[in-house]
């Protein structure tokens, strides 16, 4: 068959499957059961791509509540519709219990990293030595895809009800301890000209915040939302959620379209209300950002969710998918000692680290929904498999493994994470109190200015490998943080994930943290980068301004159940004590 005939006959093939695609989604009842994986992502790309109303669209009014305080009719709908999704899943979800075992040949002994000092570590990323680590025999790798496979042919029976989610808005997850930062993080937003909304979510058996929730939240346009609202009393009965499993529920309860995922000890420094308008989100409505490592993830993944891999073609080295790869691999006709990720179809690199995340609900409501899959079964069977033996081990990969699956459109910014925090007194070395991570919109300007320059370069030269090409080089020239020339601008630090010590004035309390030898010491040690916003004393006033006033005002179940009059005294003097060093040393900080 000549190449014309063989374009004309792909092309009606293309037509035909269309053609059934619309007559299946146009049609009244929206049965949706005959499309094969392939199909529906087609449809929820075209969803993407498009500004009409789709089957799973939703827009207009709408919302968790009306202005009497009763959910509207669109909220008994969602109801109705997650019931059907959390019944898939208590009825799909696999049986057992990873092991956790490895075996001894696998070459994973730490984290792999993207610096040349980690090149020579990279081969222990090849397909071969990834599948090595993990143990999964085949009886729980049949019944693994057995139960994928069946959560994924009823995802395309549910149509998300009309209006169902709406606005622009962000949520963390609070409860306990939570609920203090979460409302540190509220104040941050405010103080800086954020002006979203934003939900709090409250887990089952956090459920007595009262004040917080009633009293303190809704003077900065910020309300709880509780899991009863949205999580049928089965799937409590039939699954103990906790830790990373909250924020992927999280999200689904929320009454926002589109959402800021944020942890509650993650702090937003750059006002935010435009960023759901901005580029590359506005287009794929999903951002996500990058952890330190390189992506471990155990191949058999792709054979238990029947994603298949192409073994003969890279498309990426690293973080680097602009390169043409003859320019980096020696060899395109043996890929055996390449990392499995740089393959066409897998996961790409690098990890993705969860502290924030933006996502349109209605274009990625199979992200969504996969993910939420991927996190009920995560302790058990999913987490391990995402991230073997990588540091971070939890619901980190669940939404980018989803987007891939469908081949649905997201961005991952690839300016590497910072750190910062400061060097201990005796000789105990440094300790990191934060990672840093970039502003995407600034982040996606300079990658589509490596694309154009990348584009140029190579249609002057032309592809052949270069010996002297690195991933290094590549980041240095085009990503790598502000240069005298001006030319390279800095990409602004957008948010501080103050990870250790959390802002728990409790703890900090308790542990008498962050004093030496006798003396008050500052934890964040670069405020320069940090456009010198000082966020141990904004957080310590509010410390000071909610928690240790004349009279005892009790907003936090956290605080009122672990302490008495005495231990608030002696909290809000370490409090006072903080306070008055972090004010009289904060101009000495920020001139650094």
């Amino acid at each position: 068959m000549n190449r014309r005939a063989a374009r004309l006959l792909k092309a009606a093939a293309l037509l035909g499957a269309a053609g059934m695609l619309y007559l299946l989604l146009a049609s009244g009842n929206n049965d949706y059961s005959n499309l094969s994986v392939a199909q529906y992502s087609d449809y929820l790309r075209g969803y993407i791509n498009s500004d009409g109303e789709a089957a799973v669209a939703s827009g207009g009014a709408g919302g968790v509540s009306d202005a009497g305080g009763k959910p509207p009719a669109s909220a008994s709908r969602l109801q109705t519709f997650y019931q059907h999704v959390f019944q898939n899943i208590i009825d799909f979800s696999p049986a057992g219990k990873c092991r956790r075992a490895y075996k001894d040949a696998c070459p994973l002994d730490g984290d792999v990293g993207n610096r040349p000092d980690d090149y020579g570590k990279w081969d222990r990323l090849s397909y071969a030595s990834l599948s090595q680590c993990l143990e999964l025999d085949l009886g729980e790798t049949a019944e693994l895809a057995r139960a994928h496979a069946s959560f994924i042919d009823e995802l395309n029976r549910l149509v998300l009800p009309k209006d169902s989610y709406h606005g622009d808005g962000i949520v963390t997850v609070g409860g306990g301890k939570f609920s203090l930062m979460a409302f540190l993080v509220v104040k941050t937003l405010r103080n800086l000209g954020t002006t979203l909304p934003v939900e709090v979510f409250i887990p089952p058996g956090d459920e007595g915040e009262t004040e917080f929730c009633n009293r303190l939240l809704p003077q900065y346009d910020a309300r709880c939302i509780y899991i009863s609202d949205i999580l049928p009393q089965q799937m409590v009965d039939n699954f103990e959620f906790k830790g990373y499993q909250f924020k992927s529920l999280a999200i689904i309860a929320s009454s926002f379209e589109n959402t800021l995922l944020l942890d509650a000890d993650n702090f937003p420094i750059k006002p935010l209300d435009s960023i759901f308008k901005a580029e590359p989100y506005a287009s794929a409505g999903l951002v996500m950002w990058p952890d330190f490592w390189r992506r471990t993830t155990q191949p058999i993944y792709y054979e238990i969710a029947g994603k298949p891999v192409d073994f003969k073609t890279r498309v990426r080295n690293s973080i680097d998918d602009l390169t043409p790869p003859q320019v980096y691999t020696r060899n395109l006709d043996d890929l055996r000692a390449v990392p499995f990720h740089d393959l066409l179809g897998a996961i790409p690199d690098v990890s993705t680290e969860s502290g924030q995340l933006m996502i349109n609900k209605s274009k990625h409501l199979a992200t969504v929904l996969l993910a939420l899959y991927y996190n009920v079964n995560g302790p058990n069977w999913y987490y391990p498999i995402f991230s073997q033996k990588a540091a971070g081990e939890g619901d980190k990969e669940t939404f980018i493994a989803a987007a891939n699956f469908y081949d649905l459109p997201f961005y991952q910014v690839k300016t590497t994470v910072g750190v910062d925090g400061y060097h201990q007194a005796h000789g105990k070395g440094y300790r990191g109190v934060a990672m840093l991570q970039h502003d995407f919109v600034q982040d996606y300007a300079k990658y589509e200015r490596a694309r154009a320059a990348i584009d140029r370069k190579y249609a002057k030269a032309g592809l052949k490998f270069d010996p002297d090409y690195s991933v290094e080089s590549f980041y240095k020239e085009y990503f790598e943080d502000g240069d005298d020339s001006g030319k390279q601008p800095e990409v602004d630090v957008m948010f501080i994930h103050s990870n250790l010590p959390k802002f728990d004035p409790y703890t900090l309390w308790k542990d008498n943290d962050l004093i030496e030898d006798g003396k008050h010491i500052r934890s964040f040690g670069n405020l320069k980068r940090l456009k010198n916003y000082d966020v141990e004393l904004e957080n310590f006033r509010v410390f000071q301004e909610t928690l240790c006033a004349p009279t005892h005002v009790p907003l936090f179940k956290y605080l009122e159940d672990k302490m008495d009059a005495t231990d608030f005294k002696g909290m809000c003097g370490y409090i006072a004590d903080r306070l008055e060093f972090l004010e009289k040393s904060h101009a000495e900080a920020t001139s650094k």
